[in-house]
């Protein structure tokens, strides 16, 4: 289990897990509440796996390193847009993963 506080104050948990085709995904066990913000999967980068969810990407990860580094990019663009609705897409995204839509 790893858990990121971020500078407003809101903790994300994620369980790093490797899947059978080899690659890892950052299920995320614990995160705030979107409130009144739109959680469309598809605007806030979460796929479902049975009753747990997981962050979207265009390419799953093959090293738990390379997956901590993306759940952080998801953790700031969640973090941002639960404060202020800016969407993912809008400049500020990380150029070194596109997360998948």
């Amino acid at each position: 289990m790893t858990i990121c506080t971020t500078s407003s104050g809101n903790t994300y948990e994620f369980s790093f897990e490797r899947q059978l085709d080899g690659s890892i995904r950052a299920y995320i066990t614990s995160q705030p509440d979107y409130g009144s913000r739109d959680t469309d999967p598809h605007k806030i980068h979460r796929s479902r796996d049975g009753n747990r969810y997981y962050v979207c990407v265009e390419t799953q990860p093959r090293s738990e390193s390379e997956a901590r580094v993306i759940a952080g990019e998801w953790v700031r663009l969640t973090d941002r847009y639960i404060r202020s609705g800016v969407a993912f897409d809008k400049p500020g995204r990380s150029p070194a993963r596109v997360l998948a839509f």
